[in-house]
């Protein structure tokens, strides 16, 4: 038989499907529970782990408020099961804003003229990573080093709807100039005889040059931000240094509070890393109740509510939608195969009765299927696409909180390729499975079906 009666054939008997419009209305909503579903599940989920895979996600606060840090108490608290890493917090404050005073960018330049600077610095600790969209880690590069975001704004500006957000790849290679905001920095201290009061000392900045060597992807739950550049532990001590030295503190001096503070660990505050979060309760009752040292949650890195929730929602409501859409289309394309077959006894027979044969009448239903399942898929794929479109442009004009939520079209691809699969390969095996059905009927079943 040619193809082009099988065609006829089968769009015929399409028209003569009284299951065509619950099978298309099936595959559409598999096809789009599939993909925005799921990928809003992923996008969400994932976001949620990468904060939880972060190291600040992890760290909690030790000082010696409630007793006097020892270099032997900092050595067993580092040694401690589940504590990834004691780190060392002294320096410079992190949330100090600069200024860039060049990079070479002229258009960034003018940029800054009219609008101002704004950048913050913050410090990568032992084995802390970002993700690297291009470039290289910072581990790999010599001090003096940065990464920045891959989303790049580096300009002070209060309006945070519709940035027109810089690629940071474009600027691997160049090197950018900051100081401290009004030229000043800041920087927190204990010492010996009052360390339950952290004191602050204002610092005059110095230039800084950095050579940028890489961008990091930049997500809200990432710890990172479309103007924060990171630089390596080792540099941003350097750093420290320079300022103080800049404020014409002798960093060897015996009688200077700040210095000796700067060479005393025990006075200095430490991020304890715990390996996961569900181990914490364990450190904290050995430091706290063995050890009798604080031990605190820093404020500022507690996980979002809201991301927190829709994580939730996502892996519990959103699964159990999609598993649950996914299950009963696939029953009801199984049953639609199955009816189709046991509806068409007559027509079948019919067929066999005027000469068709078993293979072409199996490639005509099979065709039949594969005819309705497409036109099903592209509506459904249509839709999904649509709303993954309106979604993702809302999003990467929207605050920087949105931008969390932008749908990978990757991810979106896959997901797509996997709701085809199944919609295009259940009504397929369920076909070849009546087959044995299929070969039974006899013309005489066109005599006896009414």
């Amino acid at each position: 038989m040619k193809l082009k009666y099988i065609h006829f054939l089968s769009k015929s008997n399409i028209k003569g499907n009284k299951n065509r419009s619950t099978i298309t209305l099936l595959i559409c909503l598999l096809v789009i529970s599939v993909t925005v579903i799921s990928c809003f599940a992923l996008t969400t989920v994932e976001s949620v782990n990468l904060y939880e895979k972060d190291y600040r996600s992890r760290a909690y606060f030790l000082t010696g408020a409630a007793k006097a840090l020892t270099d032997e108490a900092l050595i067993t608290i580092e040694n401690l099961d589940h504590v990834e890493l004691l780190a060392d917090t002294a320096g410079i404050d992190e949330t100090d804003c600069y200024d860039i005073n060049d990079i070479e960018d002229e258009e960034i330049m003018k940029q800054i003229a009219e609008k101002g600077s704004r950048i913050y610095v913050g410090r990568l600790y032992e084995g802390e990573k970002r993700k690297i969209i291009k470039g290289k880690e910072l581990k790999e590069i010599a001090d003096f080093t940065c990464l920045i975001p891959h989303i790049f704004y580096p300009y002070d500006d209060a309006d945070d709807e519709n940035i027109d957000y810089l690629d940071g790849r474009d600027f691997i290679g160049k090197t950018i100039t900051l100081t401290g905001y009004n030229n000043e920095l800041y920087m927190s201290y204990d010492t010996a005889t009052d360390i339950s009061v952290q004191h602050e000392i204002e610092l005059d900045s110095p230039t800084f040059t950095f050579k940028i060597v890489g961008t990091y992807y930049c997500s809200y739950e990432g710890f990172g931000a479309e103007n924060q550049i990171f630089v390596s532990n080792e540099t941003f001590i350097q750093m420290t240094e320079m300022a103080m030295k800049e404020s014409n503190i002798d960093l060897d001096s015996e009688t200077d509070i700040v210095a000796k503070w700067w060479r005393t660990p025990s006075l200095h505050r430490y991020f304890v890393i715990v390996d996961d979060n569900e181990n914490i309760a364990e450190v904290i009752k050995v430091v706290r109740k063995n050890m009798g040292y604080d031990l605190v949650t820093i404020p500022e890195n507690l996980p979002d509510e809201t991301m927190a929730l829709l994580s939730v929602i996502f892996k519990t409501v959103g699964t159990f939608l999609t598993l649950s859409i996914l299950l009963i289309s696939v029953i009801l394309l199984v049953q639609s195969s199955v009816t189709s077959v046991r509806e068409r006894k007559g027509f079948i027979g019919l067929m066999k009765a005027i000469g068709y044969k078993n293979h072409q009448i199996f490639l005509s239903l099979i065709y039949e299927q594969l005819y309705m399942t497409l036109r099903a898929f592209l509506i459904g794929g249509a839709v999904s696409t649509l709303v993954i479109f309106l979604a993702n442009l809302k999003f990467e004009h929207g605050t920087f909180r949105q931008m969390q939520y932008i749908i990978s079209w990757n991810t979106f691809a896959l997901f797509l390729v996997i709701a085809f699969l199944i919609v295009l390969l259940v009504p397929l095996v369920t076909q070849l499975l009546l087959l044995n059905k299929l070969v039974k009927i006899q013309p005489r079943e066109a005599m006896s079906t009414r």
